[in-house]
């Protein structure tokens, strides 16, 4: 496929020679992560879809059918397998791996501080990826724990966190030796997120990670519901905020919009975002009034996923309304992760209203909120950071505005379709749970939303289709770029191999009485 014309192959590098400088202290440690996480992203999304492809009879996709084959015959294929190596890829993976990318460019540029030590950063990495390795391979052995997102043995969830203190060090070695006057709104979220994560894993990891679970009965389902939430309120939603907070304004152009409002946006979502766990425990044996006012305070919510709304989302469609639709090929990916933020938030609230939460709790909508979060709202946003932020790195466009469209359309369309399928889907099976005819099982529930996780099935391989061919314009794209740096660096070699030849016409005898010519005379 011919270059797009309308994309160039260099000239992507901050013209601010201080930006030039950190983009390229930074340009190994985060394409490390984009690469891995892009890696991992592959890998997850086709677990998804083998998942998700066990969820209905053989005979309803051929194709398909062949991983209802394979899970039969060997038990390290099946659904309580497939599925939780396939969430734990998604969101320590690809999410986790490419949050952490995020973090170092974001950081290192608001700080205005070029890295100190790459070193440390590309092995926190190396161990990062090793550590979400180990764990899928003890999940497939069935070496793993049923608990929500901590299925990975003790050893590979300790490998992670240890990585993470490398991490973390370099973090604070960053933050400490910040430019005095670069101060960012985006540095705020981003501390709460590199704070919360160690935090909330490690806790985790302790409580519920170990044989004889440390936190059992009443007690580990309290603590599993805190990590959870935790991961999505405390940890994706902060690393999405904070690219969001500062990407949109960059490319716009435009301030944001109701600025004065984003110190209440930030405190108001740290008060209350913690509070979604309580969703659930309804209907649990925890004293009423406990979960009555948890329900109270995940309700007022709405407040900053109101006033964050209007932040981001108000500034990019006042940007759409100034650079005509879609304004580039970025944008539109921030903007539609900035709606799926405000989309999942209005999913938290309504899980906090009692009687919604009774109808849901028991059905499809806990997918429906990890779509939301993990690919509706930071995948969009990190597509778009990779989109903007590698050509950055490497001074070298993208191939082809082709496969970006249409690597957004399809995706677009998966996402949003999986979310509606499974939330009516959701609301199917819980009427029927709720029905007080007393033959009416959770099988039943199943058979009547089967038509929904079938076509959930669809919608999910639409959203593969993208990720592969998200996947396959990044290799192009590097490939591209090796191969021209090797020729020209092969034709400069050559060019300074070149003899030296005299100036001046050929054949020309040179000066009497220089040592040319003396020389000349003595041969």
């Amino acid at each position: 496929m011919a270059t797009s014309p309308t994309i160039a192959t260099q000239g992507y590098t901050s013209t601010d020679p201080e930006l030039a400088a950190i983009d390229a202290s930074v340009r190994w440690p985060v394409m490390a992560c984009f690469l891995t996480a892009v890696h991992w992203m592959v890998v997850g999304t086709f677990f998804l879809v083998y998942a998700s492809s066990l969820a209905h009879p053989q005979d309803t996709f051929p194709i398909l059918g062949l991983f209802v084959s394979l899970s039969d015959n060997f038990s390290m294929f099946t659904y309580g397998r497939i599925w939780p190596a396939a969430v734990d890829t998604l969101v320590y993976g690809w999410a986790t791996t490419g949050g952490l990318g995020l973090a170092i460019w974001i950081l290192a540029r608001t700080c205005r501080t070029p890295v100190r030590s790459p070193a440390t950063l590309m092995t926190a990495i190396v161990f990062w990826n090793l550590g979400i390795a180990t764990g899928l391979i003890g999940i497939f052995l069935g070496d793993s724990n049923s608990v929500e997102l901590l299925e990975f043995p003790a050893y590979a969830a300790w490998t992670l966190w240890l990585s993470y203190v490398l991490f973390a060090v370099w973090a604070v070695v960053t933050w400490l030796g910040r430019r005095p006057g670069h101060d960012h709104v985006a540095q705020s979220w981003l501390l709460v997120a590199l704070f919360s994560f160690p935090w909330l894993f490690g806790g985790g990891s302790v409580l519920l990670d170990g044989k004889p679970l440390a936190g059992s009965g009443v007690i580990q389902e309290l603590i599993s519901a805190w990590y959870v939430h935790g991961l999505y309120t405390l940890w994706f939603a902060p690393l999405g905020l904070a690219l969001l907070y500062y990407l949109i304004p960059k490319m716009s152009g435009l301030p944001i919009r109701y600025g004065t409002k984003t110190q209440a946006a930030f405190w108001t979502w740290i008060i209350f975002a913690p509070w979604t766990a309580v969703h659930d425990l309804v209907g649990g044996p925890f004293p009423a009034e406990t979960v009555t006012t948890g329900l109270v305070l995940s309700g007022l919510i709405f407040l900053p996923v109101a006033l964050i709304g209007m932040n981001l989302v108000g500034t990019a469609f006042a940007a759409e309304e100034k650079h005509g639709h879609h304004g580039g090929i970025v944008f539109p990916f921030l903007t539609l992760s900035a709606v799926c933020f405000v989309l999942a938030g209005i999913a938290e609230q309504i899980l906090s209203i009692r009687s919604a939460n009774e109808l849901l709790r028991f059905t499809m909508f806990r997918e429906c909120n990890f779509f939301l979060w993990l690919y509706g709202f930071f995948s969009f946003g990190l597509f778009g950071a990779i989109y903007y932020i590698v050509p950055r790195l490497l001074d070298f466009s993208w191939r082809s505005s082709a496969l970006i469209r249409a690597h957004y359309y399809f995706s677009l369309y998966g996402i949003l379709l999986v979310i509606a399928m499974v939330g009516f889907g959701s609301v199917v099976q819980g009427e029927t749970l709720e029905s007080p005819d007393p033959l009416v099982t959770i099988t039943i529930a199943d058979q009547n939303a089967l038509n929904f996780h079938i076509a959930s099935t669809v919608c999910i391989s639409l959203i593969a289709i993208g990720s592969g061919i998200f996947a396959l314009h990044l290799g192009w794209m590097l490939l591209n770029c090796i191969n021209i740096r090797v020729r020209a660096n092969r034709l400069a070699s050559e060019i300074l191999h070149e003899p030296y030849e005299p100036e001046g016409p050929a054949g020309a005898s040179p000066a009497p009485g220089t040592a040319a010519a003396k020389k000349e005379v003595a041969a």
